[in-house]
């Protein structure tokens, strides 16, 4: 490529991954520049979170990403490693980084422990900072953990790993797998036996932690006792409705009343967690806060005579959105009911509240076309401090509820949540969607929005179109300002949707 070709490359910052890497392979070292500086900052910051005071002082975070670029291009160089079908290198860079920062922080901690590098100030994994639990970045380093940890467990360890990963109590394991407990509880021990025994170990993600493998032996145990504000012989459970990754939900009748209420319970293998009972404690205390037609309302809390949390709420007759899947609605349906979500949402938010897992399996429908917002048990006060646990549903998370990098959460998270909400009616899939997990996480993470609901159906105008892809903007400041503003996009949408049903009859 002649010198002035490769100069005006320099400028064509609008050009694919894929384009610049071909050109790299072909001796252009401005396109590798390019993709140095796309990814650079955002790399930078992500190093910086990871890092504590005592271990910024010894590492050198620009030192750590251009030791990734350097193996991200040798391995582009060897065949190695390639841009996915979304020509985003946002997951892979971020795995070679963390890999790389992982063992600058090993290398460190070992030396601070040699009598050579005695050090006063003390070191250890704990100087390696991860906020708000396991990051999508987390995720893509874990799958080689776990693999590693796989291969050296006999098959019925690995199905026992497997499942309690997935929450799942002994109990549940040894029913599931025709056990009986005492096996499920040896393999177990088997399990614990295979993972690093330094609880000072680096390498292993908190997902593999000891301690989250000990809940389904710790479910058993008694909580301390709380003054409820009824009581668990009042109710009379009926039919178990469903369950969540944290709860589970019956049915039930009123003693006193005889109305149909619903029953929510922590599962028993989250039933010893501290974090689990806050945040079911949380959500009483949010629904009381909040009083609205289209909002789930609270009726009380208890405790059963072995101290597990429960929640009473209202029963609703019905179903949920998500069933609109199984046969897409007009987008004049989907278009009316998120509308009336928005305005909900938008009281919540003005009273303080963020709801965090907008989708269509937490808005319930009543038997009258009633819609409820349910399911606040990941909502959180705007005042709360940052380290009240964050969660949601993978495919419908904004950036900000994964990674600090995009800024507080705040109620422009429920704005996102409402456009996925809307995006998932439309189309009968999340807006954002990977192979995996950890691969959903890192599109979420990536720089490329979702892709407009048009591209899924023939029938969305361009004005309906526009309010979904503006909800959904990586950059929160790119987003609808409120709730508010959402709702009155979707009303004015609604107006002309009316107004062509009306035309073609």
């Amino acid at each position: 490529m002649a010198h002035g070709e490769s100069n005006q490359r320099a400028s064509g910052h609008d050009e694919s991954n894929s384009a610049l890497l071909e050109a790299w392979k072909r001796g252009d070292q401005a396109a590798a520049g390019l993709l140095f500086l796309r990814y650079q900052a955002r790399l930078l910051a992500l190093v910086r979170t990871r890092l504590s005071r005592k271990l910024a002082r010894r590492l050198d975070p620009e030192d750590i990403v251009l030791s990734a670029y350097r193996s991200f291009f040798v391995s582009v160089q060897n065949g190695r490693a390639t841009p996915d079908v979304h020509d985003d290198l946002w997951p892979l860079l971020t795995t070679i980084t963390l890999r790389k920062l992982a063992r600058q922080a090993r290398r460190h901690t070992a030396d601070a422990r040699s009598p050579e590098h005695e050090q006063q100030d003390g070191s250890g994994w704990m100087e390696f900072v991860a906020s708000g639990g396991p990051t999508p970045e987390d995720g893509a380093v874990l799958v080689d953990e776990v693999e590693r940890l796989l291969a050296r467990l006999d098959a019925t360890a690995r199905e026992v790993l497997v499942r309690t990963l997935q929450g799942e109590s002994v109990a549940t394991i040894a029913a599931s797998l025709k056990l009986n407990e005492r096996t499920v509880r040896r393999a177990l021990e088997r399990i614990h036996h295979e993972l690093p025994q330094d609880d000072d170990a680096i390498s292993t993600p908190a997902i593999l932690d000891r301690r989250v493998l000990r809940h389904a032996e710790t479910a058993s145990r008694p909580t301390p006792h709380l003054q409820g504000t009824t009581t668990y012989d009042q109710y009379l459970l009926r039919q178990f409705v469903g369950a969540g990754a944290f709860s589970k939900v019956y049915r039930a009748i009123d003693r006193l009343s005889q109305e149909e209420v619903a029953v929510k319970f922590l599962r028993r293998d989250c039933c010893g967690d501290e974090r689990a009972r806050a945040a079911l404690l949380r959500e009483y205390e949010i629904l009381s806060h909040l009083k609205h037609p289209h909002i789930l309302r609270i009726r009380g809390w208890g405790t059963t005579p072995r101290g597990a949390l429960f929640l009473v709420t209202d029963y609703i007759r019905g179903s949920n959105l998500a069933t609109w899947s199984h046969g897409l609605p007009t987008a004049l349906t989907c278009v009316e009911a998120v509308a009336c979500v928005a305005e909900t949402v938008a009281q919540a938010n003005r009273q303080g509240v963020i709801h965090g897992d907008l989708k269509p399996a937490n808005v319930l429908r009543r038997e009258d076309g009633h819609l409820v917002l349910c399911d606040f048990g990941l909502a959180r006060f705007t005042t709360d401090p940052e380290d009240v646990p964050r969660g949601g549903t993978a495919g419908f998370l904004c950036p900000e509820q994964i990674s600090d990098e995009f800024g507080p959460l705040t109620a422009q998270a429920d704005v996102y949540g409402l456009g996925g909400l809307l995006y998932a009616l439309l189309t009968g899939r999340p807006p954002m969607q990977g192979r995996d997990l950890p691969d959903t996480l890192a599109r979420v993470l990536s720089r490329s929005n979702a892709e407009p609901p048009s591209k899924w159906r023939g029938d969305i105008s361009p004005e309906l179109d526009a309010i979904v892809v503006r909800c959904l903007q990586k950059e929160p400041s790119q987003r609808f300002t409120s709730a508010d503003e959402v709702a009155s996009g979707l009303a004015e949408v609604a107006v002309n949707l009316n107004h062509d049903v009306s035309e073609q009859s």
